[in-house]
């Protein structure tokens, strides 16, 4: 049996993970879902201190509360920042990583650095209150169309802007087992570039046929990647 802790990206909570993990447990495997600070059944706690500092001592806390040991953090989409400023603390609580298509942060610069101009200009356009940034539309969660796409557009709130501009802090580490699994129906360019850089670093690369949020759309296949990733027959990442 393997545990799985899966952190939510940007705008969301713990709820997203709701049928992936349901689809694991039978599988012989559990998994956790953490919500971070004024996100999900939090979001009534949302306030201007919170940002990506807050969010690494949440997960730092979560591990060490919970007491978990022998985990794989899976991380999609914003929280790979997070998971890479937690992961000197967690890592010797860790058996791996996934990434599904989690921001690899590089040190020093922000999700917005690392995401570039447009990026840049798209948070600018879903500012609201000089400091909260409003969901984006479903297509850019890779949700359009899909049969849950209005249960997760009715869940999604407002995010902090500290949590896109705040920089990455720390020396860039993560275990030998470390996997991406890149979204093969997700065109967005700064998500391309991310698995070009994890496999640059020594991921293990994996693909699933889904948008970027394949925890809504392809909940049970993404389960089934997951267990088979932690399959020790898959072996380990390059060691950098």
């Amino acid at each position: 049996m393997a545990t799985f802790v899966c952190v939510h990206g940007a705008f969301q909570g713990g709820w997203v993970w709701k049928r992936t993990a349901e689809a694991l447990f039978p599988m012989g495997h559990r998994a956790y879902a953490p919500t971070l600070s004024g996100c999900g059944f939090h979001r009534h706690t949302m306030d201007k201190g919170l940002g990506l500092e807050a969010y690494v001592r949440d997960l730092t806390q979560f591990f060490e509360m919970e007491d978990l040991a022998d985990v794989y953090l899976v991380a999609h989409s914003y929280s790979g920042i997070v998971g890479a400023g937690a992961m000197a603390a967690i890592m010797g609580r860790l058996s791996g990583t996934i990434y599904v298509e989690g921001i690899i942060p590089q040190p020093g610069k922000s999700f917005a650095g690392v995401g570039g101009e447009p990026f840049q200009a798209m948070l600018q356009s879903k500012l609201t209150d000089g400091w909260l940034v409003s969901p984006w539309e479903a297509g850019m969660f890779g949700v359009a169309g899909a049969p849950d796409e209005a249960w997760f557009m009715a869940r999604v709130a407002p995010f902090p802007m500290a949590a896109f501009t705040d920089a990455a802090v720390g020396e860039l580490v993560f275990p030998v087992k470390r996997h991406y699994v890149r979204c093969a129906k997700n065109p967005n360019p700064m998500f391309v570039a991310m698995a070009d850089r994890a496999k640059f670093l020594g991921f293990a690369m994996h693909s699933i046929d889904s948008g970027h949020c394949p925890q809504i759309t392809v909940p049970v296949e993404l389960a089934r990647v997951l267990a088979t990733i932690v399959d020790k027959k898959n072996g380990e990442a390059k060691a950098q």
